[in-house]
């Protein structure tokens, strides 16, 4: 009875009434791709990554594979980038409150877009218009103002279904 209990239990054939108290995942190692990873591991890999150790440096260290320990940190919700503060806390520039920043990322200047946007509305000389153009409409003629790097020739869509097709938008 025991060997036969034991290899449906190796296959998943079994009813879990069968064993009084049997939780078919209670005490298990966690199995990735063909990997165990014992609890010792698992404190070794949240250690390393917790002090800022990379994924193929904990895995070169632990002895599994570089996927197996991203897999497991991610599923742990052990992040990469931690948020840095300090006695360099950044601060909103509209606002004035702390922002987080994380670390190896670009500065962030405000704590949100709502004051991203207003700080930029009340200081539109600061603004760098330099990417601005003119540019003359094929349809109707019109001069008309292209922000970035768009490479439009119509000043509208109405201009563009006239002068492409000979009619208008609407027939």
């Amino acid at each position: 009875m025991q060997s036969a209990l034991y290899g449906r239990l190796r296959t998943g054939l079994f009813l879990s009434a069968e064993i009084p108290g049997f939780c078919p995942f209670r005490g298990r190692k966690l199995q990735i791709g063909g990997t165990a990873v014992t609890n010792e591991q698992r404190m070794i890999v949240s250690a390393l990554r917790a002090q800022g150790m990379g994924y193929g440096a904990i895995a070169r260290k632990v002895g599994i594979s570089e996927n197996t320990v991203k897999s497991f940190c991610r599923r742990n919700a052990q992040k990469e980038d931690k948020p840095v503060t300090g006695a360099d806390e950044h601060q909103c520039l509209c606002c004035g409150t702390p922002v987080a920043q994380n670390a190896g990322r670009k500065e962030k200047k405000f704590c949100s877009d709502k004051c991203r946007n207003k700080w930029w509305n009340a200081h539109l000389d600061k603004v760098d218009r330099r990417v601005i153009r003119e540019v003359t409409c094929a349809g109707c003629g019109k001069t008309f103002s292209v922000y970035g790097q768009a490479a439009r020739k119509y000043c509208s869509h109405v201009c563009y279904i006239r002068h492409r097709f000979g009619g208008s938008a609407d027939e």
